[in-house]
């Protein structure tokens, strides 16, 4: 995933780095990985595509699962993450590619994988999100599966200040997220893009206050700036937050949802076919 959270890597690579590698840390994301690996129900020769794929971790994680017959394809949207994944995958000897790609518009040939994984992925991308949905569904072989896990914003609970406030600034949050409610409509636009056996498991991550403190401030800065509430209100909300975390009474979280589906199969033997040739070409190009 090319945005841990919500910071966007284009403000400062390294500090998205940085900040990418304390949100996999998160114990909830940690949880996260199995839920999505046991829906991706991978085998040794699979070839897998990782939309949004970072620092490469789940990656590299796969390649372990599919083997030297399989491939595993990471594509991100930062040249920086990018090189960052391909410097931490040298010299492991693991069948892993790392591109700079749009998941909007994929440079991939037709059914070329087995399995896409999408997480933290959808809530960033500008433009429609069911657009790379649509383009996982098309590199997909038939009877190949998506799995596809994202943040609902509003979603976001936080307990240890004022509740008015609180909500306002959850909601302010929520709408500066590009799509903020995109984890509450994964179910429908994955059925819209024609997958079927759609399945969703909820999915919270509990925020830690520094990294709570840190994925918040840069927000409410901006917010402050444009006027949205003022430097009293904020100061107090801190303040209370500060206090109710001295005392232990802090907490926060934010739920997300595991989303699984299939491509359906094709009957005719000409589809076959044409999913062969597709691997072939994809195999050349790999």
């Amino acid at each position: 995933m090319s945005e841990t959270l919500a910071v966007p890597v284009a403000v400062d690579p390294g500090f998205a780095i940085r900040f990418l590698d304390a949100g996999n840390a998160l114990p909830g994301i940690r949880g996260l990985k199995p839920v999505m690996t046991e829906q991706l129900a991978l085998r040794r020769g699979m070839r897998v595509l990782e939309l949004g794929c970072g620092a490469g971790d789940d990656v590299r994680s796969f390649a372990r699962r599919v083997g030297a017959a399989g491939h595993v394809l990471g594509i991100d949207s930062s040249e920086a993450l990018v090189a960052e994944a391909t410097r931490r995958s040298q010299g492991r000897d693991l069948p892993v590619e790392f591109r700079v790609g749009d998941a909007l518009a994929l440079d991939l040939p037709d059914g070329a994988f087995d399995r896409v994984r999408i997480e933290r992925l959808l809530m960033h991308v500008d433009g429609d999100p069911a657009r790379v949905l649509a383009e996982a569904r098309r590199v997909l072989v038939p009877g190949g599966r998506a799995v596809v896990f994202d943040f609902d914003w509003d979603a976001l609970v936080i307990d240890g200040a004022e509740r008015e406030l609180t909500r306002r600034i959850v909601r302010s949050y929520s709408d500066g997220i590009r799509n903020g409610w995109v984890g509450r409509a994964l179910p429908r636009l994955l059925a819209e893009a024609d997958f079927t056996d759609v399945a969703a498991v909820p999915h919270g991550v509990a925020l830690p206050y520094d990294f709570f403190s840190w994925l918040v401030s840069s927000h409410l800065d901006a917010a402050l700036a444009a006027g949205d509430f003022t430097p009293q209100q904020l100061i107090a909300w801190w303040d209370q937050l500060d206090e109710a975390h001295a005392a232990g009474g802090f907490f926060a979280a934010l739920l997300g949802f595991v989303v699984v589906g299939t491509k359906p199969a094709e009957a005719a033997d000409d589809g076959a076919d044409a999913c062969d040739a597709a691997r072939e070409n994809a195999n050349g190009r790999g």
